[in-house]
C-alpha cells in the first residue's frame, strides 16, 4: 500500500519518524505528510510510519517541525 492510498485527502495524520533508533511522533496535515514521503523516497534518511489506528489524541502531539516547508508555502 502506498502513502497516497492510505492518506486521507485532507486533515491531520499521525507521522512517526525513526532517526538513529529514536522515535519522534508528530501531527501533520495529510498534504505535508504526502510531500514528506515524496521527498523521503528521493533520499531515505530515516524510517517513516503513518499510524492509522492510534489511541493518541493528535491534538496532544507536536506538529511536524517545519511543516510549512512540506506544504510548499
Amino acid at each position: 500500500m502506498t502513502a497516497d492510498e492510505w492518506l486521507p485527502p485532507e486533515g491531520d495524520v499521525h507521522v512517526r519518524i525513526w532517526l538513529a533508533g529514536i522515535v519522534f511522533d508528530y501531527t501533520a496535515t495529510a498534504a505535508a505528510a504526502r510531500n514528506l514521503i515524496h521527498d523521503w523516497r528521493q533520499r531515505r534518511w530515516c524510517a517513516i510510519e503513518l499510524i492509522c489506528d492510534t489511541i493518541d489524541d493528535l491534538r496532544l502531539l507536536p506538529r511536524l517541525p517545519c511543516e510549512r516547508l512540506f506544504l510548499g508555502s
